[in-house]
């Protein structure tokens, strides 16, 4: 053997002496890591529950109990759920799955998330339904409300049905219809009192019923021609209160103010114009009953019983001038 081969004989012994202890180290440490992942996988991930005094593994979500544990936790059995008709959405220790809610057509239902083995159905109203109870409580969806022809306020959707505007627009219709009838049949009322002259209206506005006068009171006023009165009743009366005379009795705005035209910043000419015609319609031996009548309605005791003085007055002096010629 020469010395070239001598060496190349050395150095695979070193060479195989120096690889050997590095290789036994690198296999104890996978078997290690292997060891340890395998520990780790078989540990109670989803913790545990008490079964006859030993803790034993919680099966998984999407699973249920076959058989309890016996000698370690980990050696019970579980088994899955059936796809799309069991499941359960937690760790458990159950034995059996919960059934998945059916999405039932026929009242008004539809999948919206189907199930799985993890988790329930999700269910949902058809298109042009409503359910106000909330997804989790809703087992029937209900059709929405269809509006007539005065529109929609507040559309239909999954969790509220349909508000239509129709029904207050309709009701405030008829509130309107109403109040405008009622107003109408009230100025028909009060047009028709007016013109029987049953009432009229008094100083502040209001109405003012009839007073009720004795046949005694009123018998010196009957056939009286109020004529010759004229110019002292204008003083009594005064233009205000001969306006209010003439509307009380049906005599237009038209005519009132023309009497008031044709005699500018003349109150006492305005007065007596309009006495003359109103006394020209209503009248000349009726006008004096109507007019104190009128005053009394109007709350004007005191110009009624100074008119009723004046006709008296000049009547009684009459009817004495008359008896005094007869002597003669």
């Amino acid at each position: 053997m020469n010395k070239y081969t001598f060496l190349y004989i050395l150095c695979i012994l070193c060479t195989v002496r120096l690889t050997t202890p590095f290789n036994a180290e690198r296999s104890s440490q996978d078997i290690l890591i292997t060891s340890k992942l395998r520990t780790k996988r078989q540990s109670c991930q989803d913790g545990t529950y008490q079964h006859e005094g030993m803790a034993c593994c919680l099966c998984a979500a999407g699973q249920h109990l076959e058989s309890h544990c016996s000698v370690s936790p980990e050696d019970g059995t579980c088994v899955y759920c059936e796809e799309n008709r069991t499941y359960n959405s937690d760790p458990n220790s159950l034995d059996s799955c919960e059934p998945c809610t059916s999405c039932d057509s026929k009242a008004n239902l539809e999948v919206e998330d189907r199930c799985t083995i993890f988790k329930d159905s999700v269910c949902r109203c058809q298109q042009g339904h409503y359910c106000n109870k909330g997804k989790e409580h809703c087992r029937a969806c209900y059709p929405c409300t269809i509006c007539s022809e005065e529109g929609i306020k507040v559309a239909c959707s999954a969790t509220n049905n349909t508000i239509c505007h129709a029904f207050k627009e309709q009701g405030r219709n008829l509130a309107v219809v109403f109040v405008l009838t009622t107003v109408l049949l009230v100025l028909l009322v009060i047009i028709y009192l007016w013109r029987s002259n049953k009432y009229c209206f008094g100083p502040n506005g209001g109405l003012t019923e009839l007073p009720n006068r004795s046949s005694e009171e009123m018998q010196p006023l009957r056939g009286v021609n109020l004529w010759p009165h004229l110019p002292d009743i204008a003083k009594t009366l005064g233009w205000r209160d001969m306006k209010q005379v003439a509307e009380c009795s049906g005599m237009t705005h038209t005519a009132i103010e023309s009497h008031q035209l044709n005699f500018p910043n003349d109150s006492q000419e305005q007065c007596s114009s309009l006495l003359r015609a109103w006394v020209e319609k209503e009248g000349m031996t009726t006008a004096s009953v109507t007019l104190v009548q009128t005053l009394l309605r109007m709350k004007k005791k005191v110009k009624a019983e100074d008119i009723m003085a004046i006709i008296s007055n000049k009547e009684d002096g009459v009817t004495g001038q008359n008896s005094g010629s007869g002597q003669v």
